[in-house]
């Protein structure tokens, strides 16, 4: 009888848990909590994870109540490897960010879904996307592997103090035809470079990849060719050569303590970085409003406009709550009210384009003197050339860092220089 009995009692506890776990689950197969709720894990790194908790996930969950948003963040030089691993493990996040320099990486894996197909049809979404950003969600056939998320247009940040204390120019439009020419760049720096304690430029990196970009090449062609040492790159190297011998460029890592100081003790002139970096100077050079202003870059191949980062937003293909996940990437990278929360807290720029032309975009900016910061990267944006990347991309950026560090602080040529780079670059991408 008792073996009857546990017969009995184990088909009921089978039967049970088969029965919670279909009410479980939606008709479509998405996994709900306890409180019947689909719950959706949505992968990013910090800060994003922040403006998610407080200004995306609320906005969401009152327009979706039956969904349920939990965001982890991982430190930003591990995360890409980690949501790879977790990737081809299956046992990723429902929703994942990826920074514009692995967009190739995790096209190529495979592991997003492709929003190309049912029942995404992201196709219609082709015109409403920064045509920058959305050439790179695109791949092979078509697919979609996710939405642009933000995009960064590029300029040139100033300290107005150190123009005036030189006597030169300091408004936007009039420092844009001071230094119209990257020619007129070097001249200039003459006069705002003070030898050891005063220089015209950050880092030699930002002019190289401001270069790159105005010249509308790449690191690598089609057809997989080094391009580092093409006439674009040489160009972007002598400018950098003649900063040095004047000692224009200041001796700062980015994103060093030494780097973040000069900002807030005026020791550098120019930052040539994405519109993201206003946020960063205010957090960074604190007690300075008004003192910074944000113009074009100097022209180079009759083209002033560049980006300078940007990220998007996907669905992993073993996501066992798709539907919901979907509603989040479109919400995240198209809701306008999440939008202009996201601009006005991080200074997150839309690649959606009905948010260009959105009034909370074009708004007086106090910490640059009140300017309307936007008016010089909605131009700038309409403006950038369609990028080529590549797999190796990070590999002969690495190795062109390098170069432009021997050119700067050690000694070296830039043909000395330049063909160690080639070697290192045809020697990692053989492997």
């Amino acid at each position: 009888m008792k073996k009857y009995v546990s017969s009995f009692l184990v088909l009921m506890i089978v039967l049970f848990l088969f029965t919670a776990c279909s009410t479980n689950q939606k008709s479509g197969g998405e996994a709900k909590g306890k409180d019947g709720k689909t719950e959706i894990t949505v992968w990013t790194w910090p800060n994003n994870d922040q403006t998610f908790e407080e200004i995306t996930i609320p906005l969401f969950e009152k327009k979706y109540p039956d969904i349920k948003v939990t965001v982890q963040a991982f430190s930003q030089d591990k995360y890409h490897d980690k949501l790879a691993t977790a990737a081809v493990s299956g046992k990723g996040p429902d929703v994942a960010m990826v920074e514009i320099n692995n967009v190739i990486k995790f096209k190529e894996l495979g592991a997003f879904e492709d929003l190309s197909k049912d029942p995404y049809n992201a196709d219609e979404f082709d015109g409403k996307y920064v045509d920058f950003f959305w050439n790179y969600v695109k791949g092979k056939d078509g697919y979609i592997f996710a939405l642009p998320k933000n995009s960064a247009p590029a300029a040139m940040f100033y300290n107005k103090t150190l123009f005036k204390e030189a006597g030169l120019p300091s408004e936007p439009a009039e420092v844009h035809e001071l230094l119209k020419t990257w020619d007129d760049y070097v001249e200039v720096a003459k006069q705002l470079s003070k030898s050891g304690k005063q220089w015209m430029i950050d880092t030699p990196g930002g002019i190289v990849d401001t270069i790159m970009q105005q010249g509308g090449t790449s690191y690598f062609d089609k057809n997989g060719k080094l391009l580092i040492g093409n006439e674009h790159f040489k160009f972007g190297y002598d400018l950098v050569d003649k900063l040095n011998d004047i000692e224009a460029v200041s001796p700062y890592e980015a994103w060093s303590p030494e780097w973040n100081a000069s900002m807030q003790n005026g020791t550098v002139a120019t930052f040539f970085s994405g519109n993201w970096f206003g946020k960063y100077l205010k957090n960074n050079a604190v007690g300075t409003e008004g003192e910074w202003g944000v113009t074009y870059a100097p022209e180079y191949n009759g083209q002033s406009s560049f980006n300078n980062g940007g990220d998007f937003i996907g669905i992993l293909k073993d996501s066992k709550n798709k539907e919901a996940a979907w509603k989040f990437t479109q919400f995240v990278s198209q809701d306008m009210e999440n939008l202009k929360g996201m601009y006005e807290k991080d200074e997150l720029y839309p690649a959606f384009l009905a948010g260009m032309e959105a009034d909370w975009m074009n708004q007086e900016n106090e910490f640059f003197g009140g300017q309307v910061t936007n008016e010089i990267f909605k131009n700038v944006q309409e403006k950038m050339g369609i990028p080529y990347p590549t797999k190796n991309d990070q590999i002969a950026k690495d190795a062109v860092g390098k170069m432009l560090t021997n050119i700067t602080f050690g000694g070296k040529t830039i043909n000395d220089s330049l063909e160690q780079a080639i070697k290192e670059v045809e020697s990692r991408v053989k492997k």
